[in-house]
């Protein structure tokens, strides 16, 4: 099957899907939540070579999601010395890159999918001064609800204008009627979100798929990085000699994956390919000393990753008032 058919096929395929399933636990859990009386800004801006970056906020999400390989119970322990809350506050986060005439944004956010705290991204894309209507590429690192979610809004693309790029693994996966059938009743309703959230751009031809560890823009490369998702992919960028890498969800539970990076979460779809590919990439950005962009460490989710005694740590970015031109 060539590409133009494939896309056809699934665009398709997406008119049997008009029910969607009930919210998940996350979203039930949002739903509950009281409005806030005070809203923190949603953006910050660091520059990277020639490129101008920003981090921006799609809001948090509650968490209980389970710890996996937890085999000597470390995790209860380490949430407890970080004073984390049962019910774990976690950051969505997305990224702007500002490259010539290219407004790219790395991941999407959530949309309407997952709850009221959380569909922030274009009140911060406008804090940073652009619009839906300004973006000019979107690269997926990986195709779930809190990422892929904003594309679309009452079934109408939310970034007319926009291209989205995705690992080709990760894209055939979601979109495989067939892999649906056989996957284990906890994740068939992210299938279902993903085609409602590729379905106006498939259908409009604005859905390119590339094979990972080819440069997909000038200046950013493709890195696989399977486990949480077949086609999880990480965006290195590189500008004028320094590097940044986007590392998706990479990362869920900082306190307790930096230190023990075997542990894995119930989100991944295979636990085990997830950690050992945690485990490469610290220490590969250990190793560069390059910048890592984390969509759910705590909002910039900016910094260096450094070895540890036990483990690895995160080094947060400094902030900076005035944002360097």
């Amino acid at each position: 099957m060539n590409r133009r058919q494939f896309l056809r096929q699934a665009a398709f395929a997406l008119v049997a899907l008009t029910a969607a399933p009930p919210l998940t636990r996350v979203a039930r859990a949002q739903s509950a939540h009281p409005k806030p009386r005070r809203r923190q800004a949603g953006y910050y801006w660091l520059t990277l070579g020639a490129m101008d970056i920003a981090a921006l906020s799609d809001g948090t999400l509650i968490s209980k999601a389970k710890l996996l390989n937890d085999s000597h119970g470390v995790a209860e322990t380490l949430l407890q010395k970080a004073h984390a809350p049962a019910e774990r506050i976690t950051s969505v986060n997305a990224f702007l890159v500002l490259a010539g005439d290219r407004r790219i944004l790395v991941d999407a956010g959530t949309g309407t999918l997952l709850g009221p705290t959380l569909n922030k991204l274009s009140a911060s894309l406008a804090g940073a001064g652009l619009q839906p209507v300004d973006i000019t590429d979107i690269l997926l690192t990986h195709i779930h609800a809190d990422h892929s979610g904003g594309l679309t809004e009452n079934g109408k693309m939310v970034f007319p204008n926009a291209t989205v790029r995705v690992n080709r693994v990760e894209a055939e996966f979601w979109l495989s009627a067939a892999n649906m059938e056989k996957t284990r009743e906890y994740f068939k309703p992210m299938f279902v979100a993903a085609r409602k959230s590729l379905a106006p751009y498939l259908a409009s031809g604005r859905i390119a798929m590339f094979e990972a560890g080819r440069e997909v823009l000038p200046g950013i490369t493709s890195i696989s990085a399977p486990g949480h998702t077949p086609g999880h992919t990480n965006y290195m960028l590189e500008s004028q000699g320094e590097q940044l890498r986007f590392w998706g969800d990479t990362v869920h539970v900082a306190e307790a994956q930096f230190p023990h990076p075997e542990l894995a979460i119930e989100f991944d779809l295979d636990p085990d390919a997830a950690a050992a590919q945690r485990q490469k990439t610290f220490a590969e950005v250990a190793a560069q000393g390059c910048l890592v962009a984390g969509a759910h460490i705590s909002f910039p989710g900016i910094g260096h990753v450094g070895k540890a005694a036990q483990g690895y740590q995160w080094y947060p970015t400094p902030y900076v008032n005035d944002a360097r031109t």
